[in-house]
């Protein structure tokens, strides 16, 4: 390849960077409000309560993640579902399980109405539950390390969703990813391996993994020998 050659395509991959990082910036822009009110919540440990409260937030299209989540408990455990919205787990559960809605407000009869954003962390295991169920919960919550520390207190198993963040992309991609996140309202940003790495650490072991659109489903246990 010639000299001349050479520069053109480097000179054509400048104009790309320049183009890639000008349509990322007009995103941002777009997006800036957004962050900030979602930063500030996060710094403040405040839960959205103005959009969980609001009926519309919660979509029929998720039902699908719920019924692969709900194939991954056993028969016959007792489950608490925080977020539990719609509570739709409760209908695809194995008839066997007893179920347990928690949420931000009251979703029904029998509605524990927990903050996990909030401190200090209630008494979970006083109610002698089994599984804990999240179902697109997980990135909302501040302190992710201070929960499954609080969890593993208390249930023998964890069942969950989670938007994992993805191998590092260069600038300025990385940069637009992060935004992105923020501006859904995710407060936490974790790969599958950090997860896998908070239960082990306290000797979780993760015995299911699946994936729903671009969530990874996975589910731990106490593999402790303590229980």
């Amino acid at each position: 390849m010639s000299l001349a050659s050479q520069e053109r395509r480097a000179l054509d991959r400048g104009k790309d960077v320049v183009r890639a990082a000008s349509s990322a910036a007009s995103e941002l822009a777009a997006m800036s409000l957004r962050i900030g009110a979602v930063t500030v919540r996060r710094l403040r440990r405040r839960s959205d309560y103005q959009r969980w409260t609001d009926p519309t937030s919660l979509q029929a299209w998720w039902d699908s993640r719920t019924q692969l989540l709900a194939e991954m408990i056993p028969p016959g455990s007792r489950v608490i579902e925080f977020g539990a919205g719609r509570r739709q787990l409760e209908r695809y559960l194995h008839a066997s399980c007893t179920y347990v809605p928690s949420d931000l407000v009251d979703r029904g009869t029998g509605t524990l109405v927990w903050d996990l954003n909030r401190r200090p962390l209630p008494d979970l295991k006083g109610h002698r539950m089994d599984v804990a169920a999240f179902g697109g919960v997980l990135e909302y919550i501040v302190d992710v390390p201070a929960l499954v520390e609080w969890l593993v207190r208390s249930v023998s198993r964890c069942v969950m969703s989670y938007s994992c963040v993805t191998p590092a992309a260069r600038f300025p991609q990385a940069v637009l990813d992060r935004a992105r996140r923020i501006r859904n309202g995710y407060v936490n940003h974790l790969s599958e391996a950090e997860l896998v790495w908070l239960f082990g650490r306290h000797a979780w072991s993760c015995m299911d993994r699946r994936s729903w659109r671009e969530q990874r489903l996975l589910l731990f246990r106490d593999t402790s020998g303590r229980r």
